[in-house]
């Protein structure tokens, strides 16, 4: 039996040890930041890596999981379907990509363009309103013109731009390079390297412990699986709707707005009005009166997947509640921009599932605690 005087002296000594360390941190927060930054610098390619091999694994499960369901018989190697499966998802997730950006680019550019000419054709009627207001036309009219020819100027960087930024968090191309190789390599012998960081974490950690943990990073690989595979689904439903609905109306841009919805869509919450904002945008260059049937396509079809197309095809969630979910995106947008958004979610729903489950087990203890206290006399 454990001294309780003992377990109770561990557990000052790790809050005593757990403060020290805090306020160490505290006081060096200089140091500290300057050492992490050094070493996310350093295992920059190995976390870039890890993340497109946890991406990856998605569309390659996928795959495997068709591939058995073909061969019930077994005639096939698991190896064989797996090095198949890999293949495929290597090269059909930057195809798709490409496909979608394909549409996308060219179209965009010729309604930037279509803008910059309204603009100029209306250039009298803009300047007598600025005046109204107070503003000089010589000074509008200057603004105008440096505006409009910056845009022509460097439209057709911008897209290059916007992917230098998203890749800056790595030093050269061949960061980039060893990354997906090393991630092709982690999915290629994923069943190896589970068994043993499970042995490894086994070996090091105290039982209790290293089932928690390897509870916890199964249950996020899992979610994670299970809400890109949702997100990348209820995407594709909501641009074939978009697409469908804005042929048989007629709205322009409907295959361009259409991708750029199934691409923006796996941003969560904020991706389908980001893209219904761009939609507005280009159609209101050709016709407001088109615009304003395309905002109301937009939003029935949204209405329409999300409340009875995508809980029937998909039946099953990330179990988390719709605040929850939101507050999560918030806060993953404040700290990562985009990808904390995207990783958030996964993180939020383990995190929330073991808080649920924590709650129902002290409240079973306390209520069986109060039962045993009134059966005594």
């Amino acid at each position: 039996m454990k001294n309780p005087n003992r377990a109770s002296e561990r557990r000052i000594a790790r809050l005593i040890a757990f403060g020290v360390i805090l306020y160490a941190v505290v006081m060096n927060l200089n140091r500290v930041s300057s050492a992490l930054s050094w070493v996310l610098g350093v295992f920059s390619s190995i976390l870039i890596g890890l993340v497109a091999a946890l991406i990856l694994d998605v569309p390659m499960h996928g795959f495997e999981r068709l591939f058995a369901r073909m061969d019930r018989r077994g005639r096939t190697s698991e190896k064989l379907r797996r090095a198949v499966s890999l293949l495929l998802a290597v090269v059909a997730v930057p195809l798709v990509l490409f496909v979608l950006l394909r549409f996308i680019v060219p179209q965009f550019i010729n309604a930037v363009t279509n803008v910059i000419v309204i603009v100029q054709t209306n250039e009298d009627v803009i300047v007598e309103f600025f005046g109204k207001v107070g503003l000089e036309p010589e000074f509008i009219t200057g603004k105008l013109d440096e505006i409009g020819d910056w845009i022509r100027a460097n439209l057709t960087t911008i897209f290059g731009t916007a992917f230098t930024t998203v890749t800056s968090m790595v030093s050269s191309i061949s960061d980039v390079v060893l990354a997906l190789i090393l991630a092709i390599y982690i999915l290629a012998d994923k069943v190896n390297i589970r068994r043993q960081a499970k042995n490894t974490v086994l070996a090091f950690l105290p039982e209790r412990v290293s089932a928690y943990l390897l509870r916890c990073i199964q249950m996020f690989v899992t979610t994670f699986r299970t809400f890109l595979s949702l997100q990348c689904l209820e995407a594709v439903i909501l641009g074939v709707l978009i697409l469908v609905s804005m042929l048989l109306f007629r709205v322009p841009y409907a295959v361009t707005i259409a991708c750029m919805t199934a691409l923006l869509a796996l941003i969560p919450y904020v991706g389908a009005y980001l893209s219904l904002a761009i939609g507005c945008v280009l159609i209101v260059t050709i016709s407001p009166m088109k615009a304003l049937i395309f905002v109301i396509i937009f939003l029935v079809a949204q209405q329409v997947e999300g409340n009875l197309i995508y809980p029937r095809v998909v039946g099953k969630s990330v179990g988390l509640p719709a605040y929850v979910t939101l507050s999560a995106v918030m806060v993953g947008g404040a700290l990562a921009g985009i990808p904390g958004m995207f990783f958030v979610i996964p993180v939020a729903s383990v995190a929330y599932e073991l808080l649920r489950e924590s709650v129902q087990r002290r409240n079973a203890e306390r209520k069986a605690e109060r039962a045993m206290e009134e059966q005594q006399p």
